[in-house]
């Protein structure tokens, strides 16, 4: 079919259901109630290469219509368009040229953007009349500027999309996979947001102010390798957030703000957070391996937080619950019946978690670290430390320097990591008491000898060796009957036998 040419001309009521309209022109032309969505046999129109440049659409059906090119015809333009009460709901409309259009009441659930140019588009709404972008492909669109205020992106594909600079205030953002997306300097204020993923999504200094949920929600956001230097989350609610590394790609929070955000229950598992604020809930928040270098984490709440392996080097947390650092002076720290983590830092340093499972680093220094009750973990850091478990199973790591770890009866079954043998500079040293006899088994594994500390009889040879309860296992360790001069001390009253 020839290409038509309504440019400037006042459509009323036309039907160009499943019509071949590629390459018309509709420049300047006024469209009110016209229909462009398929025909009663399911063919849809074809508008692809058509120019709706300063059009003006009211109550216009264009459901399912295809602008988007192929070889004969380019993608369609619609910029600087005016649509209201428009439905282009499954539009496949790739590629089209949509900067500058102007619309109320839009509908463009499920349709097709990819590659869209919308710079400065005016998508926008109110709460009560949300522009309906539901289900909607938006993958590599360009955004940049466009007003999206109160728009429903439920469910949309936002995969690489550019929305630099642009107005979300209000915006829904409930099941939307926004991979790779770019937010710079755009305007989050009083979104939703719940279920989505924002993983290698470039959020650098802005802002996101008032994010809504329904209390006791969890916000299951992914922010997976993202790049969120200088972010501030400000009143928000991003519970259960996943901010871990995205392959080899660490999450760079470096100076982000989390002023009175809930932040409980993520996962900040080896985030770069070097100079970060965060002062609100952090109930059972992950900060594994964590860099927290410099950070201000005062008057946050990180009751039974996980910091094991974190880097807190010039962080300061005054009045934070479940999380306390000395300083560079001999400290003496006891922690609560409760989940602790206490870091010492430098100096000679007295660590005492007490009850519940803690995490204890006592940093450079000669320290001495209990565990007390739980099953905690400790970690000796620099320096001749002496490290005892306590009741529980406890993991251990003595760290550089000659470190002693004293088991005593009832301690339960602790986990030894990098134990060092031998009569050099750094051997480690064990000291047992109130069991009378232990037997030591190697144990080979996939990754390499363990050795396990076993209760014994005292009998050699007999056939019950090395089936007594397990006091502790040194992993990748294989301590022989030589090393009980030169790694065993302060145990006169108990016996070692050996298979």
């Amino acid at each position: 079919m020839p290409a038509l040419n309504f440019a400037e001309q006042d459509l009323v009521g036309n039907n160009f259901r499943g019509q071949n309209l590629n390459g018309s022109t509709f420049f300047k032309a006024r469209l009110e109630n016209v229909r462009f969505d398929p025909n009663a046999a399911g063919t849809r129109t074809q508008l692809r290469g058509t120019n709706f440049s300063e059009s003006t659409w009211i109550n216009v059906n264009a459901r399912l219509a295809i602008f988007a090119p192929n070889a004969n015809f380019g993608p369609a333009d619609l910029s600087l368009a005016t649509l209201e009460n428009v439905n282009l709901s499954g539009a496949d409309l790739r590629q089209a040229n949509m900067s500058l259009i102007d619309t109320k009441l839009i509908n463009l659930s499920n349709a097709n953007l990819t590659s869209a140019n919308l710079q400065e588009a005016n998508l926008s709404g109110e709460q009560s009349e949300r522009p309906n972008l539901r289900g909607a492909n938006f993958t590599n669109a360009n955004l940049f500027s466009a007003n999206l205020k109160a728009a429903d992106f439920t469910g949309a594909t936002l995969v690489n999309t550019n929305f630099q600079e642009a107005t979300l205030e209000a915006t829904i953002l409930v099941n939307v996979n926004a991979t790779g997306a770019d937010f710079r300097l755009s305007n989050f204020t009083d979104v939703t947001l719940q279920n989505s993923i924002f993983d290698g999504a470039n959020f650098t200094e802005v802002t996101l102010s008032d994010v809504l949920l329904n209390p006791g929600q969890s916000s299951n956001l992914s922010f997976r390798g993202a790049l969120m230097s200088n972010f501030v989350a400000d009143d928000a609610i991003l519970t259960g957030a996943d901010f871990s590394p995205l392959g080899n790609t660490v999450t760079n929070l470096t100076g982000a703000n989390f002023n009175n955000t809930d932040i409980s229950g993520a996962n900040f598992t080896q985030v770069s957070a070097e100079g970060v604020f965060i002062n609100g809930l952090a109930i059972g928040a992950n900060f594994t391996n964590a860099n927290l270098r410099n950070a201000d984490l005062s008057k946050g709440d990180f009751t039974n937080a996980t910091f094991v392996g974190a880097d807190l080097t010039g962080a300061i947390a005054v009045d934070a619950l479940g999380l306390t650092l000395g300083d560079e002076t001999n400290n003496a720290i006891s922690g609560t019946g409760g989940k602790d983590n206490i870091f010492g830092f430098a100096g000679s340093d007295n660590l005492n978690g007490l009850g519940g499972d803690d995490y204890l680093d006592g940093g450079a220094g000669n320290d001495t670290l209990l565990g007390g009750g739980g099953n905690d973990i400790l970690d000796g850091g620099g320096g001749a430390d002496v490290l005892v478990g306590g009741a529980g199973n406890d993991t251990i790591t003595g760290g550089a320097g000659s470190d002693t770890i004293r088991y005593s009866s009832g301690n339960g079954q602790d986990r030894i990591n990098g134990f060092v043998t031998g009569t050099g500079t750094g051997r480690d040293l064990l000291s047992f008491s109130g069991i009378p006899a232990i037997d030591v088994r190697t144990v080979n594994t996939a990754n390499g000898t363990n050795t396990q500390f076993r209760v014994g009889d005292g009998i050699a040879g007999n056939a019950g060796f090395g089936t007594g309860e397990i006091l502790m296992v040194l992993v990748g360790t294989n301590f022989t009957q030589a090393n009980i001069s030169s790694n065993i001390t302060n145990s006169p009253n108990t016996t070692f036998l050996f298979s």
